[in-house]
């Protein structure tokens, strides 16, 4: 009788969790379409619709599994395709910038939930932030500064195919290169699904995710 018990229990647990995945996943991709092609710069427009555009050069998102949106802004540079590409496999360092998505504006440097970026890092920190926890610090938990006064900012370092939480970022990092500056909106099944991140994320919110790719190795 338990185990008949336990097991319906599970089967209900299961039914509620895919219930509200087909509620909550649409409104989210509703809500990042709705962004990208009403507010954001550049608006919304598929690859396979930039390949056909008779304007040059259009801008352009990728899509991966459908709720993940990726946009690079420095795709069409000459001497991108000499930088190197992240594969399967590829150790990416990055710098970054997290986001829950909530709004309908582009997120503001006070609205980020964790960065290793100096300008957003010490900006938060005249706001009143301890950055114990965001940057490089001593034996002694004292955060580092440079020759220059700034922060020494956490080195963000991503093992593409590693099993970490963010699979949606691992997926849509891949073909991306060296350098890029790279913005991607992805629903939190694509981010972090049920887990929360550091504490930090707000359960089954939607992610907005900023980074420039500093190195790529194999």
């Amino acid at each position: 009788m338990r185990v008949r018990w336990y097991m319906g229990a599970l089967a209900l647990a299961a039914l509620v969790s895919c219930n509200d995945e087909e509620d909550i996943l649409p409104q989210q991709q509703e809500k990042i379409v709705s962004y990208l092609t009403r507010s954001h710069t550049p608006t919304l427009l598929s690859e396979q619709d930039a390949a056909q555009s008779l304007d040059n050069d259009p801008p352009y998102y990728s899509t991966f599994g459908n709720t993940t949106y990726r946009y690079i802004a420095d795709v069409y540079d000459e001497e991108r395709l000499t930088r190197p590409e992240v594969s399967e496999g590829s150790r990416v360092e990055l710098t970054f910038s997290l986001y829950d998505f909530t709004a309908y504006s582009t997120p503001k440097p006070n609205e980020c939930l964790y960065s290793n970026d100096t300008t957003i890092i010490n900006r938060l920190v005249e706001g009143g932030l301890n950055p114990r926890y965001w940057v490089e610090c001593d034996l002694y938990g004292v955060p580092l500064r440079d020759e220059f006064g700034q922060f020494v900012p956490l080195r963000q370092t991503l093992q593409i195919g590693g099993g970490a939480t963010l699979s949606g970022l691992q997926a849509a990092l891949v073909g991306c290169r060296e350098k890029d500056v790279v913005e991607l909106y992805m629903t939190y099944n694509q981010a972090y699904g049920e887990k929360l991140i550091m504490g930090l994320m707000t359960k089954q919110c939607p992610v907005a995710f900023f980074c420039t790719i500093n190195k790529v190795t194999k």
